[in-house]
């Protein structure tokens, strides 16, 4: 899915911060005061304050994790970031990859490859306060999307005891091209996967650096949403990543029924006909001719591809025996994934329709993965979401594709313009007829109560707070599931959702 809306304007209280810091009268008040600029392995930053007053959030908007991929780095795996001296003002988004380019009226979104930047939104007050981690892997199949929607700039979630993190990386051609003449210049014999080398790359800085934004490196959740979902399904079939993360949510994507993953050969094969449309075989070097194209020159080769071929490129994850040696799918089958709890969720409207994205087939997908998690002896936990603003109801509206991001990341009041892009894209083919979604009370008493469970997942393993609902954990003979609605509800047969239909 493309992205769209305005950025979200913030409200700085860093004056009134280093005036409540000069009245601090005792050492150790002064010791836990967070202050900038801190210190990450290759420098100096400083950021920005969000948030209402007594729920600041501080965000550090595009870090970078890894080297520019750009030259004779474009399509190898990514670099570390080089240091740098005196103090980066990290307050404006890092650029987006280059991807088919977002409607003109959203926002200005700078594309490049030079694009591996992350952001950080922490509610820490101090460095030592060893706040559980929650990584963002975008949506957007694996070919467009971004780290900064406006709704990931939003500090609510953060509010709830979470240090976030949201990640750009390459993506389509630029990150997942394979060929043959690349995987003869590698080392291992192979080629392709760059997106989730650049993946692997974040997590590991997170490794190294979040501790200073008072996060907790030894409990890290990574989470996405559609193809951010298969992200974090191929993330737990990696032993690349294994130790980089402890838990994972899975919404509305999984790379079984989805992006199975393909081998290498296959890849490289679309690679060698993306090159004949580019048109460099018969250079000396067909390889270094490709790499001194633009990036809208091989947007431009992959559009010609795909009408040829009448079909979108099948951008996909290799099984190139490094990154990934089975299928997703295959590796969970036989319990040789990471160890981590999991939550997967998806929304009833994609499952039934009407919509112009329905899978109900992820629902197959999610049980396989919940039972191998419970195979060894983690938890999983299946809900699904079923929430839609009062107005859209009314006409017929379903809870459609990414309708739940929105209340994971606490857009329940249209703070970021983000209701209308969702309005303009999807809701409408999904029985939405006004513009306007008629956000209410009940919307923000939603959106809350996923971010607590979300949060508290993050933080224990176990999503149930104390108030809300007793969730159970998924087994194959109960078939127990959440119902996330207002009110929460405990169903059973989640295997069974949308396969009659």
């Amino acid at each position: 899915m493309s992205t769209r809306s305005k950025f979200l304007s913030t409200i700085s209280f860093v004056a009134l911060l280093i005036g409540l810091t000069n009245s601090c009268s005792t050492e150790n008040a002064e010791i836990n005061v967070f202050r900038d600029p801190i210190k990450i392995d290759t420098g100096y930053i400083s950021g920005t304050i969000i948030g209402d007053l007594g729920k600041e959030v501080r965000i550090y908007r595009g870090i970078p994790y890894a080297a520019p991929p750009v030259g004779d780095l474009r399509w190898k795996r990514p670099q570390r970031a080089d240091s740098w001296s005196g103090i980066r003002e990290c307050t404006v988004f890092g650029n987006i990859s280059p991807q088919p380019m977002p409607p003109a009226d959203v926002v200005d979104m700078r594309q490049s490859e030079d694009c591996l930047y992350l952001n950080v939104l922490t509610p820490a007050k101090s460095a030592s306060d060893n706040l559980p981690v929650m990584v963002w892997m975008h949506g957007g199949g694996y070919y467009t999307g971004s780290g900064s929607m406006p709704p990931l700039g939003l500090p609510r979630l953060p509010q709830n005891g979470v240090v976030l993190v949201t990640v750009n990386m390459r993506l389509g051609p630029i990150g997942l091209l394979a060929h043959p003449l690349l995987s003869k210049e590698s080392h291992e014999g192979i080629s392709g996967n760059y997106m989730f080398f650049d993946m692997i790359a974040a997590l590991e800085w997170v490794q190294r650096n979040i501790a200073v934004f008072g996060g907790d490196a030894e409990n890290v959740t990574i989470f996405g949403e559609s193809g951010g979902g298969a992200k974090v399904h191929c993330l737990m079939a990696s032993p690349l990543a294994r130790g980089l993360f402890h838990r994972a949510i899975l919404e509305s994507g999984a790379a079984d029924g989805f992006l199975p993953g393909v081998p290498l050969k296959d890849m490289e094969a679309i690679g060698e006909k993306l090159f004949a449309k580019l048109g460099v075989n018969s250079e000396t070097d067909p390889l270094q001719a490709a790499r001194t194209l633009t990036s809208g020159e091989i947007l431009e080769a992959e559009v010609i591809l795909e009408e040829e071929l009448e079909t979108e490129v099948p951008w996909d994850s290799v099984v190139d025996g490094l990154f990934l040696t089975d299928t997703p799918a295959n590796i969970l089958r036989t319990g040789k994934q990471n160890p981590a709890s999991v939550i997967t969720c998806a929304n009833l409207g994609e499952l039934t329709g009407p919509g112009s994205i329905l899978m109900p087939s992820i629902i197959p997908d999610y049980v396989k993965i919940l039972n191998a998690v419970n195979k060894t002896g983690q938890k999983g936990y299946a809900c699904i979401f079923d929430h839609v603003p009062s107005r859209w109801k009314q006409e017929g509206c379903v809870s459609f594709h990414a309708l739940e991001v929105s209340y994971v990341f606490g857009d329940w009041d249209n703070s970021t313009g983000w209701w209308q892009w969702l309005s303009n894209f999807l809701s409408r083919e999904s029985g939405a007829k006004s513009p306007d979604p008629g956000l209410t009370d009940v919307d923000r008493k939603v959106s809350e109560n996923m971010m607590a469970m979300w949060a508290q997942f993050a933080r224990t393993g176990d999503p149930n707070v104390e108030g809300l609902i007793s969730w159970p954990a998924f087994n194959s003979k109960t078939d127990e599931y959440l119902f996330i609605a207002e009110p929460l509800q405990v169903k059973s047969g989640f295997s069974k959702i949308a396969q009659d239909d």
